[in-house]
Formats: structure tokens, sequence, C-alpha cells
């Protein structure tokens, strides 16, 4: 996920031949596995306390709830005594969201945490003890009773890797107090071997009900040189080869034995821009980055002032260039997701390779004012996966 106070065109194809076009090109073999039983596919949005405050702004009334199976609602925090006592942020309650949601037979789950590095130490903290575990389980159940919502979202980036049990015990004791129909979920990495070495992903696949897998931020604002931010293949000529969506399924599927029914598969409503080079694996140190959203920002970009679309085909990426960077002083590499994209990436989780669920990372990076283009894709694929 992005740090938790983060405030931050394609034609669409014709389905019938885009779904043959692309079945075609991903002769991709991996082993089999269990699917999903049908109709049991998931389409969940994360939806950030802070959106309202976008521009434009984007509220629980903006939320088409007829295109989601969930939503993780983010984030409450943990306190920074790390004591198991839960923070609720000015603004968070949204009583229409629960409403709304609730009244279209969406399931509505609240998330603790985020990835600004404040949260994760203090998870880490009250993980190790067995009072402010106990405490903070209490504090969650006593939330989801009396907000109504239905079930968590455990955002922990990340465990310490030496201690893996505590991470597995805190869910573990969460999910005695939150027996089903109470929902469990977790925001887990993209390769939990180099990053988040403290989640055990085999022994929490029981406990949870899905796990949210962030196949996104394979490059970004850290990186020191341009790369795609998730793409759908590793490309052979990414020198650091940093992963894709597809190495991250094979490695829960295959290398984890995660049943794909609890796996869901992300994607980003945003992306990251450099300025300083207009090329794709440019060493770039010193170069400036941000994370831009879709649909205010990028969207408008797509072949215009002097940005280029252009394809990755090894790495199935979209990423637009702008060689005018001397005279008109703007960032020249944009790395993101359009809507073309986004729908191949959606039908190979859901019916190219059977996993539970898609999710994004967040719905308000997809609001233009009117539309919201990436999530009617990946409803358009998920609308056909039932």
């Amino acid at each position: 996920m992005l740090p938790a106070f983060q405030c931050s065109i394609r034609p669409k194809y014709v389905a019938s031949a885009f779904l043959a076009i692309f079945l075609l090109a991903f002769g991709i073999s991996s082993a089999p596995a269990q699917v999903a039983p049908a109709g049991q596919k998931r389409l969940l949005g994360y939806y950030t306390a802070w959106s309202k405050y976008n521009t434009p702004p984007y509220t629980a009334d903006q939320i088409p709830y007829s295109k989601l199976t969930h939503i993780a609602h983010a984030f409450l925090l943990l306190s920074a005594k790390a004591d198991g006592t839960i923070e609720i942020p000015a603004g968070t309650i949204e009583p229409a969201l629960l409403t709304k949601a609730h009244a279209a037979g969406v399931k509505v789950l609240i998330s603790i945490g985020g990835g600004d590095g404040i949260e994760g130490p203090r998870f880490n903290k009250m993980a190790a003890s067995e009072t402010s575990r106990q405490a903070f389980v209490k504090n969650v159940h006593d939330f989801l009773v009396k907000y109504g919502y239905d079930g968590v979202d455990i955002d922990w980036e990340v465990p310490n890797a030496p201690n893996r049990a505590d991470c597995t015990t805190l869910m573990q004791e969460l999910r005695s107090a939150l027996p089903w129909p109470w929902l469990i979920s977790m925001a887990t990495p993209s390769d939990p071997r180099s990053w988040g070495q403290g989640f055990d992903i085999p022994a929490l696949a029981p406990i949870v009900d899905f796990m949210n897998v962030m196949t996104y931020d394979y490059y970004g604002t850290w990186s020191g040189a341009t790369g795609h931010v998730s793409p759908l293949l590793q490309s052979p000529d990414d020198p650091s080869q940093a992963g894709s969506v597809k190495t991250s399924m094979d490695l829960y599927a295959n290398g984890y034995g995660v049943p794909l029914a609890q796996l869901n598969i992300g994607t980003p409503f945003y992306g990251y821009e450099w300025d300083g080079t207009d090329v794709l694996w440019a060493q770039c140190s010193t170069c400036a980055a941000s994370s831009p959203n879709y649909a205010p920002y990028i969207k408008k970009l797509v072949n215009q002032q002097g940005w280029t679309r252009n394809f990755d085909a090894l790495a199935f990426a979209p990423y637009l260039a702008n060689p005018n960077i001397p005279t008109l002083n703007v960032p020249g590499f944009i790395t993101y997701d359009d809507e073309g994209t986004t729908a191949r990436k959606t039908q190979y989780i859901l019916l190219k390779r059977g996993f539970g669920g898609v999710f994004m990372w967040e719905l308000s990076g997809d609001y233009d004012g009117q539309s919201q283009s990436l999530l009617q894709a990946m409803y358009s694929v998920w609308k056909g996966s039932r």
C-alpha cells in the first residue's frame, strides 16, 4: 500500500476478440492448482479516508457499489504506545459508506495500518506482547460491532523477520475472536522473501479468508532507475529482475501453496514519474520522482503535451515518454496501467489462472470527476468470470 497519510486512452477492446488474442498471447505454462468456486470471485476496492480531500473529491457517494464485492476502508491506526489501542483519524467514519455498500450486498472491511513506515514498527511492538495483542483484538472486535463493518483487513508493512511467530499468533488470536462470518484479510507483499520476511505465508493462509497480494511497486520513487510499476510479466530486459504479477502469483500458488481461492491479486490506479530521463530501464539515481494518480493526471497526458504512449511487449506494460525534458522542464518517464492492461491483468488472474479475486489501490486514483474507466475495465472482465 501507499503511505497511510498520502493524499494524493486507450479504446476499449471488443470482448470476444480481445480475449482470444489475450489467451493466445499468454501461452504461459503454470502448474495446475485449485480454482476458486464459480460465482465466488472477488472484486475488492481500497477506499481511503483522505480521498474526500482530493481534487476532485472522492467520497462514499462516488463509489460504484454495483461493480464491487468488497471494500477495504483505509486506515485505522495503532497508537504510538503500541499497546493495542486503535486510533480513528478524524473524518474516517462515513455512515453512508456502510449504508450504501450493504444495500448493494457489498462487504466492507476496516483496514488497519498502512505503508507509511510508522505503523509497521507499532505492529511489531504490539504483537510481541500478549497483553497488547489481547487489547488489540478486543478493540478490533468492539469497533466492528459498534460501526457495523463486516471484518478487518490487516495492513502490517511489515513484520520483523526474526519475529514471524508474533504475526501468526496475532492473526490466530484475531481469528479466534472473529469467527466466520466475520472476514479477515491481510495485505501481503509481492515477494515476502525479499521484503516482508516476517510473514509466514503458509501458516497465515488457513487463518485468513483471503490475502490481498500487493503486486505493484516493483519500481518506484526509491528505485534509482526507471521501470514498470506493475508489469504482468517479468521482462528479460529488466536489469534488476524486480518481479511481475505473474512471478508473484507463481510464488504464492506454487511456492507457498496458498489455495487460489484465497488470493486476491492487485493492480495500481496510480503510477510513478521520473524527471531527467525518458528511457525505460535508465539508471537515474539523481532523478526526482513522484507518484501521481491515473485519472486526474496521467490519463490526460497520454499522447498529449509531448508525451508518447509506449508499450513494452515483453512485460505487457505501458509507459509514457517525453523527450522534451530540457525545453519544457517536465518529467520524462511515467509508468502506469491503462484500461487495456488493467483488463488484461484481470483476465489473466481470474480467467486464465483461476485466482479468487482482484483488487486495486485505490479507488479515487481512477476518478476524474466523471468516469472511473480502470474500474470499469476490471468489472467488465470480472462480470464474465462469474
